[in-house]
């Protein structure tokens, strides 16, 4: 399987977050890529500068994603949990259309 793209992460990200704790980016990404079924050579997979795994990179920007839209927070640096509309979100849906996700945390 290929690494998804951050629109594909935000959904399961969002869900991973559900159970009220405060997780770090390492907890997301493990967790992630435990629910997505990637593979050690998925993980290794590298931006072209080299510098970031694809993997870790795409959880990052799904978490600023979600973070600006206010269903993610970060109370304390390198930390973040669900939020009040998060849960929200996720109790009237969306479906799993990653597109239908993007509309409801925008708008």
């Amino acid at each position: 399987m290929a690494v998804p793209d951050f629109q594909s992460l935000m959904l399961p990200l969002l869900k991973f977050s559900a159970d009220g704790k405060e997780h770090t980016m390492q907890e997301a990404r493990e967790g992630l890529a435990e629910i997505m079924g990637l593979t050690q050579e998925d993980l290794e997979e590298r931006l072209p500068s080299g510098r970031q795994s694809t993997f870790a990179n795409r959880v990052a920007w799904a978490k600023v994603y979600l973070t600006q839209a206010g269903v993610l927070e970060s109370p304390k640096r390198g930390k973040f949990h669900i939020s009040d509309r998060g849960r929200k979100v996720l109790t009237e849906g969306p479906d799993r259309n990653t597109a239908t996700l993007t509309t409801t945390i925008v708008y």
